[in-house]
């Protein structure tokens, strides 16, 4: 009977371990299968919607971390759960990209002549001994910097845009159409309704 017993919890054990082992090949199995679905649209999905692109990969890196720290059940629960974000995210980025493209056109039609406008502006001030009223020397030459900053990210922002990154390149001539609003705003120049 003791001898029963003991084959008994000898099955259960090894059987235990074979899941146990089971669960882990297939959690490595689930890990890779939706490494190499991201992969597919990777390069894409980080230029147009980066922060998702962020989701998917922290998710994977989430799914190892448990797999490698004895959690296979999870892991493999985690990991599967992947390929459907990234068949999401997949579907998204066409009309992703065309929203982007549209945004981009938008604000990159009219920010070039403002930013001049601006510019030319600044320059004539900065000759001048005089400054408008409610415009001090020290607000003056915030608006110098914040001008020059934005100059400067227009320039990263078309460069992001060349190279296909357009999240980056949007939210860059965003923040450019801002400061170039608040510089316009200081300067007591009109701001035209495209930048407001």
């Amino acid at each position: 009977m003791k001898r029963l017993g003991l084959v008994v919890i000898v099955l259960a054990l090894g059987l235990a371990l074979a899941s146990c082992s089971n669960t882990k090949g297939a959690a490595t199995a689930a890990i890779q299968s939706a490494q190499t679905a991201y992969a597919a649209i990777k390069d894409n999905a980080e230029k147009i919607a980066p922060d998702q692109a962020k989701t998917i990969e922290d998710a994977i890196a989430s799914a190892q971390t448990m797999l490698a720290n004895g959690d296979a059940k999870g892991a493999l629960a985690a990991a599967q759960a992947i390929p459907d974000q990234v068949k999401q995210l997949a579907d998204a980025l066409p009309a992703k990209t065309q929203e982007l493209q549209t945004t981009w056109q938008s604000l990159s039609a009219g920010l070039p002549d403002v930013m001049k406008t601006i510019q030319s502006r600044v320059d004539v001030l900065s000759k001048s001994a005089h400054l408008p009223a409610g415009l001090d020397k020290a607000a003056f030459d915030t608006v110098k910097s914040g001008v020059a900053s934005a100059t400067q990210m227009w320039t990263d922002a078309q460069a992001a845009f060349q190279s296909g990154n357009l999240a980056d390149a949007v939210s860059k001539a965003q923040s450019v159409k801002q400061a170039a609003a608040s510089a316009l705003t200081a300067l007591k120049m009109p701001v035209p309704a495209a930048m407001k």
